[in-house]
């Protein structure tokens, strides 16, 4: 039976007094043809290197060409077409030129919703046999829930919009880098300088790749990013949970990736509860028509 390594997760620790004045920290985002890792793939890469003090070091930013169509639901969000990548580099091109971008693994990596950007350029890399650096990342997320705990959102650009970093924000990678780069300088000047840097240091760091690579099934794989994309339902064997061996029937929400495990949320339509699934746990998947309990 053919498997593929489906995660290429992201590590995830606690690292103690790495952060000091002297850091110089990237600010990065992508932009993509698709909310999946497993089937999207990079057409942006952006990032800007500044240091503590929010000096601007320097910028990397390149479109990238996917080997297929970008669809209209993407080019509707970040307006990037088929015709201005059309005669851009291959992402084979363009990430070693982001990774040298970097540096080295000294530098820190900032990113909005950060597992996003580290799944698709962990897959990328792995499609072209790119080696990833060991860098510590962290999601601005975290950054500004651990400064501002009650806020309504924490959406890039509603919490810019709140603190006055914004007025128009366009949905491209640079652009949501310098968004980034501005809210973490912002939430770091609401606290002394030491209490930031212990802030950061007790934050959880994520990196590239990480220690486990989930092997999952390839038409499993399909089968569930086909009812993730279409709203279906799937019947599914799980080996684990007090139904273990038994079918059931779930509605799945989301995919995703967590100290190098795959998971999918999804509703259990027998109990009406949301769920979490190991992908590797799924012994049997299918796709069904009804969406009635069962």
């Amino acid at each position: 039976m053919p498997v593929m390594p489906f995660d290429y997760p992201a590590a995830i620790s606690y690292l103690g007094a790495m952060i000091d004045e002297q850091t110089i920290f990237i600010a990065f985002d992508t932009e993509t043809t698709g909310l999946v890792t497993a089937t999207g793939r990079i057409v942006e890469i952006a990032a800007l290197k500044f240091d503590w003090n929010g000096t601007i070091l320097d910028r990397f930013s390149e479109l990238v060409k996917p080997p297929g169509e970008i669809p209209a639901t993407a080019i509707a969000i970040h307006h990037i077409t088929d015709e201005m990548v059309a005669d851009q580099p291959g992402i084979d091109q363009v990430l070693p030129r982001f990774l040298g971008f970097l540096g080295g693994d000294q530098t820190v990596l900032l990113a909005q919703n950060a597992l996003f950007d580290i799944g698709f350029i962990n897959h990328e890399a792995i499609r072209s046999s790119i080696g990833l650096p060991r860098n510590v990342i962290m999601d601005q997320i975290e950054v500004t829930r651990r400064i501002y705990r009650d806020l309504p959102t924490y959406s890039l650009e509603s919490t810019c919009r709140r603190f006055n970093l914004v007025e128009r924000q366009d949905h491209r990678a640079m652009a949501d880098a310098v968004l980034v780069m501005k809210l973490f300088l912002h939430c770091l000047r609401q606290v002394r300088p030491e209490e930031g840097m212990n802030i950061l240091n007790s934050l959880f760091h994520y990196t590239f790749g990480g220690p486990m690579a989930a092997r999952i099934d390839e038409a499993m794989l399909d089968t569930v990013v086909a009812a993730l994309e279409s709203g279906g339902t799937l019947e599914i064997i799980y080996s684990a949970g007090t139904m273990k061996g038994m079918s059931r029937k779930i509605m799945p929400t989301l995919m995703y990736t967590r100290d190098g495990v795959a998971y999918l949320t999804a509703r259990c339509l027998r109990t009406g509860a949301s769920r979490q699934f190991r992908l590797d746990r799924i012994r049997t998947c299918r796709l069904v028509l009804e969406s009635t309990p069962g």
